[in-house]
């Protein structure tokens, strides 16, 4: 692959990407489908993996009850930053993006609170968002997740993690 824009700094103009895709049926059984690629790929490769779930509805969410809906690509970039330049950075870079202090404790409490809660993210996650969430995303990642630990050969470790954004 070759990136159109000019690359960032660690980052190659020319690079290798493997990808798998599905085009025209929105089931959850895709999503499995997907998985179950990645577990196979990797198993035949003897290399474990961590495969990390999230929905957009999810980062919609986060945006809303923070109170910017508007903002949900400024907030993606934010939450994308997270592992790079902790919470402390995020807060100084959205303040720095004219976001109201009142948005930025949400956002660094409901963070602090996910770090927190880990171990049940989703459910602590869909508590916190209440109807800024819609029901049907829970389910639905907890539909995903059970299939898959249902019928997963190799040995991966599979999350719910709000914080995944590409």
């Amino acid at each position: 692959v070759w990136r159109a824009d000019r690359p960032q700094k660690g980052r190659y103009r020319e690079f290798y990407q493997c990808d798998a895709d599905i085009i025209g049926n929105n089931s959850l059984i895709n999503e499995v489908e997907l998985v179950q690629l990645i577990d196979h790929v990797f198993g035949k490769l003897n290399i474990r993996v961590a495969i990390k779930l999230n929905n957009r509805k999810v980062l919609a969410g986060i945006a809303e009850v923070i109170g910017e809906p508007e903002k949900i690509i400024d907030i993606t970039v934010a939450i994308d930053k997270i592992d790079k330049i902790g919470l402390e950075g995020v807060a100084e870079d959205l303040a720095n993006n004219g976001f109201a202090k009142d948005c930025i404790d949400k956002y660094l409490s409901l963070f602090k609170g996910i770090e927190e809660n880990k171990a049940n993210g989703l459910s602590f996650l869909a508590d916190t968002l209440g109807d800024c969430m819609e029901s049907e995303v829970k389910e639905n990642l907890a539909q995903i997740i059970e299939s898959v630990e249902a019928c997963k050969n190799a040995q991966f470790e599979m999350v719910f993690d709000p914080t995944l954004v590409r």
